[in-house]
């Protein structure tokens, strides 16, 4: 074993997936292609990925480009690229059998999952159905979404942003999520009160009943995350994010200790950490990341997964607009799904809705899925070109 870049992990098991033991297959990856393009929210870059095919089919891939780690996550993309040249777009799960364990950090994960997005593009356009027809087909016509805190971006104000959270329930979007914290551990009890009024101020412009759950993004410690709780629970919170740590044992100490619902999953990349957070039994919705964690189909797993606890999911989204397609097509077919995240809502991100072609199309707070085959758009060439880094 031996170690072929930070990130992955090169094993001698099968040799699955290899030109040589693929000679008659109909289709072929004839080149896989890497963008990085200046992204939003924060993130400088994002990476995008596309497979391109002897059968002159395209196949288009994102992953959660963490921030500053587009170069790692891009050398990954161009070293798996290599060896799958001259292979079967259409044996995903091969393709993940082989290169999931190599994986050994999330910028690994990353990789594989932007291209795993890719090769259900590709594998949808060859059959000529969408992708949530592969996965079992339509449970819902249009996927219910919550906004973020992605639609504060540009605000001057804190009242602007709360004037942005009331537009956001106008628009029909069913929830809304943020993090009014600061600091790490446990935070001092004025400090706290202070965050806490921000809430008290966004529940009081929102109404009595408009869902809101609060994120917490991991900074507590377990008494910080308690005090927090309990702070909240007058403010009928739908859930409350990755409250503290996500190991089990400090988790199911927070749920012991306030009547809120837990939620976390974003920072999972494989199912067997899922597992071990879904066994504590206390978590009301998992929020697997699709940018990290393999893709749509060991996404559809972990859903499936979930089922089995009782457990909805409310997938994590924080990437660009083919991750949230791809996100899309999955919530599509799981039956045990809250609501699916959507960060693009700030004006100053409405370039990303221009990304694909066509554009996602958004109503009354819901993305509406069509029934072309794939992922259901291409990228949009002249402004990938535009916002290209190389």
């Amino acid at each position: 074993m031996g170690v072929l870049a930070v990130g992955l992990r090169y094993t001698d098991k099968e040799n699955l997936m290899t030109p040589e033991t693929q000679t008659n297959i109909p289709i072929k990856i004839t080149n896989v292609e890497t963008i990085p393009i200046k992204g939003t929210r924060g993130y400088p870059a994002w990476v995008l990925v596309r497979i391109q095919t002897d059968q002159g089919i395209e196949g288009m891939g994102e992953g959660f480009t963490w921030s500053g780690h587009a170069t790692t996550i891009r050398s990954h993309v161009e070293m798996i690229g290599q060896q799958l040249v001259g292979t079967n777009p259409l044996e995903i799960q091969a393709f993940l059998t082989k290169f999931l364990p190599m994986a050994t950090d999330r910028n690994g994960f990353a990789a594989i999952s932007a291209i795993e997005i890719a090769l259900w593009d590709v594998l949808g356009q060859v059959a000529g159905l969408p992708v949530y027809a592969l996965l079992g087909g339509q449970v819902r016509e249009k996927i219910p979404l919550y906004a973020n805190h992605g639609i504060f971006g540009g605000a001057k104000s804190w009242e602007e942003c709360v004037e942005r959270i009331v537009g956001a329930k106008e628009s029909g979007f069913g929830m809304f999520k943020w993090d009014p914290f600061s600091g790490q551990g446990t935070p001092e009890p004025a400090e706290l009160n202070a965050q806490i009024q921000k809430v008290e101020m966004v529940r009081a412009a929102v109404g009595p009943d408009y869902p809101l759950a609060i994120d917490a993004h991991n900074r507590f410690s377990v008494e910080g995350a308690i005090m927090a709780a309990q702070a909240l629970e007058p403010l009928n919170i739908l859930f409350f994010e990755a409250p503290t740590e996500d190991k089990p044992e400090l988790v199911q100490k927070v749920a012991e200790a306030t009547e809120i619902p837990l939620a976390t999953g974003e920072l999972t990349c494989t199912r067997k950490e899922a597992k071990a957070l879904l066994d504590s039994g206390v978590l009301n919705v998992f929020q697997p990341e699709v940018g990290t964690n393999g893709g749509i189909l060991e996404s559809a797993k972990t859903a499936a997964l979930a089922e089995t606890y009782d457990v909805k999911i409310a997938t994590h989204n924080w990437c660009g607009p083919i991750v949230t397609r791809a996100v899309s097509h999955l919530c599509a077919a799981i039956p045990n799904l809250l609501y699916q995240e959507y960060a693009s809502t700030a004006p100053q991100d409405e370039w990303e809705q221009d990304l694909l072609e066509p554009a996602t199309q958004i109503k009354n707070g819901h993305i509406i899925l069509s029934d072309e085959a794939g992922l259901g758009s291409k990228l949009n060439e002249k402004l990938l070109t535009s916002r290209r880094l190389d």
